[in-house]
C-alpha cells in the first residue's frame, strides 16, 4: 500500500475515533496555525481576573515561565487589553526565561529523547518589554529572577503559565511556591496552565516531565496542593485546555475561607450573577 494512503487511512480512523466535536478540532488548528490565536489564554486571564476582583483586588499579575519566541506574551497582552477594559481591572504581564533557550539535558525524566539543548533560544526577550502597556521580562536563572521580582513587586499572582518543558524547571519552580506565598503574592487559589502535560508522540506520561513534577509537588507539601479542575457539563469556559488547567491551592492564606459564592454570571446558572456586578460596581 502507498505510504501516502496508508497516512490518510490512519488519518480517518483517528478522526472517527475522535472523542470531542470535530468543530474543537478546528479550533486547536487555529491555534497552532496561527501562534497568538489562543482562546485558552483569553479565557484564563478572565476567570483569573474574575477571582481576584472577588476577593477584592484591582490589580494583579500574570506570570509566564518559559517565553521562547514571545507569541505567548503577545497572546496574553491582546486579551488583556480587552478584559482590562471590561472588568476594570489593572493586568501586569511578567515572564522568565533563561534567554539561552534549554539547559543541557542529563536528566531522563527530562525527555533527553525528544528536548535538546538550546532549543527555543531568544536573545532578544528585551524588545518585549513595554512599561506603558506594563510587560516585564525576567531574563536569568529562575533562582536570582525571583528573587528581584519579588523585591520589587508585591502585586497579588494571578494566573501562572508553565512553559518550560522540563520536569526540573518546572519542578524547580514549583519548590519556590512556599517562598511567594511567604512573601504573601499568592491568592488562595491560583489558575495554573501546564503547556506540556501532554505530547502525543513522544512518551510523555505521569514517570517524566511536568506531570511527575506537578506529583511530586503534591506528595512534598500539606500546605499546597495542585488540582486539576475537573470537567463537567455545565464547564464551559476553557476552550482547549481543560485537561491542562490546574488550581493551586495556598491552604493557609488568610484568604483562603473568604466567602465567593458558588456560581457567576458566566455559569449556566448564573445564580450569582448580581451580585458580581455589583461588585464591579462598588
Amino acid at each position: 500500500m502507498n505510504y501516502l494512503f496508508y497516512k490518510i487511512k490512519i488519518l480517518f480512523l483517528r478522526i472517527l475515533g475522535y472523542e470531542k466535536p470535530l468543530r474543537v478540532a478546528l479550533l486547536k488548528y487555529l491555534s497552532l496555525k496561527f501562534t497568538t490565536f489562543r482562546p485558552h489564554y483569553e479565557t484564563l486571564i478572565y476567570e483569573s481576573s474574575k477571582n481576584a476582583i472577588k476577593l477584592g483586588h484591582n490589580e494583579i499579575n500574570i506570570i509566564e515561565l518559559g517565553v521562547a519566541g514571545g507569541d505567548g506574551i503577545r497572546s496574553l497582552q491582546k486579551y488583556k487589553k480587552k478584559i482590562e477594559r471590561v472588568l476594570k481591572i489593572k493586568i501586569n504581564i511578567i515572564g522568565f526565561d533563561t534567554g539561552s533557550g534549554l539547559p543541557k539535558i542529563t536528566n531522563k525524566k527530562d525527555l533527553p529523547f525528544f528536548w535538546k539543548q538550546g532549543d527555543y533560544t531568544n536573545k532578544d526577550l528585551s524588545l518585549l518589554e513595554d512599561d506603558a502597556k506594563r510587560i516585564k521580562i525576567y531574563q536569568g536563572d529562575i533562582s536570582s529572577t525571583l528573587e528581584e521580582f519579588v523585591s520589587k513587586d508585591q502585586k497579588k499572582i494571578g494566573l501562572i503559565i508553565f512553559d518550560l518543558d522540563l520536569y526540573s524547571s518546572t519542578k524547580l519552580f514549583l519548590d519556590k511556591i512556599p517562598y511567594l506565598s511567604k512573601k504573601n503574592l499568592l491568592l488562595p487559589r491560583t489558575f495554573c496552565y501546564f503547556d506540556d502535560l501532554f505530547i502525543a508522540d513522544y512518551f510523555l506520561d505521569d514517570t517524566n516531565g511536568e506531570p511527575l513534577a506537578i506529583n511530586e509537588f503534591n506528595n512534598k507539601f500539606t500546605d499546597f496542593k495542585l488540582g486539576k479542575c475537573l470537567d463537567h457539563i455545565n464547564d464551559f469556559k476553557f476552550p482547549l485546555a481543560k485537561g491542562q488547567i490546574y488550581t493551586l491551592h495556598d491552604l493557609n492564606n488568610v484568604d483562603y475561607e473568604k466567602y465567593i459564592g458558588i456560581y457567576d454570571s458566566d455559569s449556566l446558572s448564573g445564580k450569582d450573577k448580581d451580585k458580581f456586578r455589583s461588585i464591579l460596581d462598588d
